[in-house]
């Protein structure tokens, strides 16, 4: 999967982008994600949510103001299925620019670490985030 050079939002009450279990190795790069309007319904409450294996989140800007429901900027997410430590590991974040409009936690979530033993998720110091509750990333940042 490609999301290459998209302006979503405002107004999409879902996750801009939701990558799916089962999806390896896509490119996000170069999006503008306005999450005003995100509704938190049925856990939409991020610009994007990766269950897919070794993507590329990079170049992307994200914003929020309310209305709306917002956690974080980005997700990781391991759902269970076969084989079920792989999903939602190896995804690599650069790059990107998040304004959390003071309400979300990260810029970027990462969950079940324990899950992706020799597949690690990677945010790249080269991440900036303004107006977090709690900063950039929930993992320790790779140069």
């Amino acid at each position: 999967m490609r999301v290459l050079g998209n302006r979503i939002g405002p107004g999409v009450t879902a996750e801009h982008v939701d990558v799916k279990e089962g999806t390896f190795d896509g490119v996000i790069r170069g999006n503008a994600f306005d999450g005003t309007g995100i509704s938190g319904q049925n856990s939409a409450d991020s610009w994007v949510d990766v269950k897919g294996v070794g993507y590329l989140i990079e170049g992307n800007t994200g914003t929020f103001a309310a209305p709306g429901t917002f956690a974080n900027g980005y997700e990781t997410h391991n759902p269970a299925t076969t084989p079920s430590f792989t999903n939602g590991c190896g995804n690599v974040w650069r790059d990107n620019h998040s304004d959390l409009g003071g309400v979300g936690q990260y810029a970027i979530r990462i969950t079940s670490t324990s899950k992706c033993p020799g597949v690690p998720n990677v945010v790249h110091a080269s991440n900036t985030v303004t107006r977090a509750v709690n900063g950039l990333t929930n993992i320790t940042v790779t140069p």
